[in-house]
């Protein structure tokens, strides 16, 4: 039984990535509209990184990573949390299970990314930056699809290999070239006619504040996305934080301004 002093309202199931977990608690952090220690959400991240790899689960066809992810999710409700974030696309695969067994609400990655597409946009071409298990997934395309908005698949079999190798170079904790592999992929993606690129791999989101000039083209930060969704689910006050990615409206003549802005707190 946990002290009611210092029990969590917001359980995070971390450590898949590491690096994704802690910009996820960076932004989180730094998107909380507070002025002391205690106007932050209580929280507790429980780091699994032993987990089975999400991508190959899918792409092979089994549930290796679902007893210890449904065993988190348990962990978490055990703590007493009222809400779980799970910084990790992939691992939404499985969100259906792990939602019919928890008292306490996950928030979806892909509903906060939605959401976050919606604050500024009305239309657009999506590419979605994600795992190759994210995509056969397909959680993505059904909300994208389901919001009005249009699904870009760049054709070039060089835009996924450059979303793999920059994620790969995350985890291998190569930042800087991990950047240089998103701008190329982002590159391909407006080739594409895309006007939305959707950073659906939290390994993507770590690099997110080093891309430089996207062209115009929109990116959607989905590890800030599912921070400010989990605000809001508790109620905190969230800011625009310098150094995050930011959605304004798009201009009068239908063509978005550059997207990758930085905002004082």
């Amino acid at each position: 039984m946990i002290d009611d002093a210092i029990r969590p309202q917001l359980g995070i199931i971390g450590g898949l990535g590491p690096l994704a977990s802690a910009d996820f608690y960076f932004k989180l952090t730094r998107m909380t509209e507070a002025l002391r220690d205690n106007g932050h959400v209580p929280s507790v991240i429980l780091s699994v990184p032993q987990l089975p790899d999400r991508t190959e689960a899918i792409l092979t066809g089994h549930d290796g990573p679902l007893a210890p992810l449904q065993a988190a999710v348990a962990t978490l409700n055990a703590l007493g949390v009222a809400c779980i974030a799970m910084p990790c696309n992939t691992a939404h695969h499985w969100y259906d299970k792990l939602a019919a067994n928890s008292p306490a609400e996950i928030i979806h990655i892909g509903d906060a990314v939605v959401a976050e597409i919606r604050r500024g946009l009305d239309r657009g071409r999506v590419a979605n930056l994600a795992t190759r298990g994210t995509l056969v997934s397909g959680f993505y395309q059904h909300r994208i699809s389901a919001a009005g908005f249009d699904l870009c698949l760049p054709p070039d079999a060089e835009f996924q290999e450059r979303v793999d190798s920059a994620i790969m170079l995350v985890k291998a904790g190569s930042i800087a070239q991990a950047a240089a592999e998103t701008e190329r992929a982002l590159h391909l993606a407006q080739m594409a006619g895309a006007d939305v690129a959707l950073l659906g791999c939290t390994e993507l989101s770590v690099v997110a504040a080093s891309l430089g000039d996207t062209n115009g083209l929109v990116v959607i930060d989905s590890n800030a996305a599912l921070a400010r969704a989990s605000l809001q689910r508790l109620g905190y006050p969230v800011q625009e934080a310098r150094g995050l990615p930011t959605v304004s409206s798009r201009p009068a003549d239908g063509r978005p301004s550059l997207r990758v802005t930085w905002r004082a707190s």
